[in-house]
């Protein structure tokens, strides 16, 4: 699964509101929030244990790039929310389209 954006974050301690257990595993879904829209997106962890209070920098999958598109850009901030909000931070980096995605068919 390739990247769309990566992220800095910073998640909340458990005193602060945040997660009261770490997350792990290949992937962690949940919605990411860009100029108060909301987006469904998969942190690529890669077996990465993201604990509480702690800060990261992670790349991220939309599972709809397009709806989200016009707001990925260096410097935005965001959220991540599981029912309440677990992270806050910014983007840091934005991976062009792919190829594939931006190429329009043409009927033959």
């Amino acid at each position: 699964m390739q990247a769309d954006a990566l992220i800095t974050v910073r998640f909340l301690s458990p005193e602060e509101g945040g997660r009261a257990q770490p997350a792990s595993g290949r992937t962690f879904g949940c919605p990411l929030f860009v100029d108060g829209e909301g987006y469904d997106c998969r942190l690529l962890l890669d077996g990465l244990v993201l604990q509480p209070g702690q800060q990261y920098e992670l790349p991220v999958k939309f599972l709809r790039r397009e709806h989200a598109e016009e707001r990925l850009r260096i410097g935005a901030p965001i959220t991540l929310w599981e029912g309440k909000t677990i992270a806050s931070g910014t983007i840091s980096h934005v991976y062009p389209a792919a190829l594939a995605q931006s190429m329009q068919l043409a009927p033959l």
